[in-house]
């Protein structure tokens, strides 16, 4: 008789495993050297920075992309400032929408222009960088995250947003950075996403992400849940459990004007303490690994769908 009340159990388990599994399928399974494809795809369009042939071929190329692979794509456009010219600029957040009419939704971005000048270099640094990493690492693993999303649904709705003018500022002015998150901020389109993730930067081969300081006062434990989701996947080593740079980043916006608690996911040592590729020209695809796009892909799959 305890046989077979075991047995029962066991089939009742089996059938509860085999209807959650119809029910809400399996883990999308992210590709590394599909995301390093996006990448080398934006820089081979060139430096990306607003009003370039880069950026206005790239832009196009996005919009498409995120109108095959979301259910809505909302285009903001506004006018930013080159803060050294004071020129203003056409620019342009895409903003792909999965599940648009859900209250509850949550928002991943990055930022898709690049730096204007390359003024942390040693020569033409007046000329655009290519952007690499800073700039086509985060938006190429948004946009394989976006066909994983096109093809496993999820019970809450999701914004991926490839944010415009990040990179258009002076050294040592913050403020005059972030110029697409800010107008966002301002311009809220709704449903309004509870709390977000902005990625940056994380392509670097070198890969080692530390607790950003802002994440912390933003949104600490949605911070916590990544580093911890990225212990689980065996990823420990590259997320560090100690206290890296404060950034002003895209996130800033977001969290204190717009309301969206909001951590960033940085690699701001690019490659490393000692040797620095950020704003200039070597920052180029060869630093950048598939390694380090699927370490990134896989903590945001796996947060997406065991949320």
């Amino acid at each position: 008789m305890k046989k077979n009340k075991r047995k029962n159990k066991v089939i009742i388990v089996l059938i509860m495993l085999l209807l959650n599994s119809v029910m809400f399928g399996k883990t999308p399974v992210f590709n590394g050297d599909s995301a390093y494809q996006y990448l080398t795809k934006q820089t081979n369009f060139g430096p990306r920075n607003p009003g370039s042939n880069g950026y206005e071929n790239c832009k196009k190329w996005l919009i498409g992309f995120a109108e095959k692979n979301s259910d809505k794509v909302e285009l903001q456009k506004f006018i930013g400032v080159d803060p050294k010219s004071k020129e203003k600029i056409s620019m342009t957040n895409i903003i792909a929408r999965f599940d648009p009419k859900n209250t509850e939704r949550i928002m991943l971005s990055a930022h898709w222009d690049t730096r204007p000048w390359a003024d942390e270099g040693n020569y033409k640094k007046d000329e655009p960088i290519l952007g690499a990493n800073d700039g086509a690492s985060g938006i190429a693993v948004l946009l394989h995250i976006m066909e994983l999303l096109k093809e496993n649904d999820l019970s809450f709705g999701v914004d991926v947003v490839f944010w415009d003018g990040e990179d258009l500022g002076r050294s040592g002015h913050p403020y005059e950075f972030c110029q697409g998150s800010r107008y966002y901020s301002l311009h809220i389109i709704k449903p309004k996403p509870q709390e977000g993730i902005v990625i940056d930067m994380i392509g670097d081969a070198d890969l080692k992400v530390f607790f950003e300081g802002n994440s912390m006062e933003f949104n600490l434990d949605l911070m916590i849940d990544v580093w911890n989701i990225a212990s689980k996947l065996n990823y420990g080593k590259y997320f560090i459990k100690k206290y890296g740079p404060t950034m002003y980043d895209d996130h800033v916006p977001l969290s204190y004007i717009a309301g969206i608690p909001t951590i960033d996911i940085i690699d701001f040592k690019y490659p490393n303490e000692n040797v620095n590729y950020w704003h200039t020209h070597n920052d180029t695809a060869d630093k950048c690994s598939p390694k380090s796009l699927k370490i990134i892909g896989d903590i945001l799959i796996y947060w997406l769908y065991h949320r």
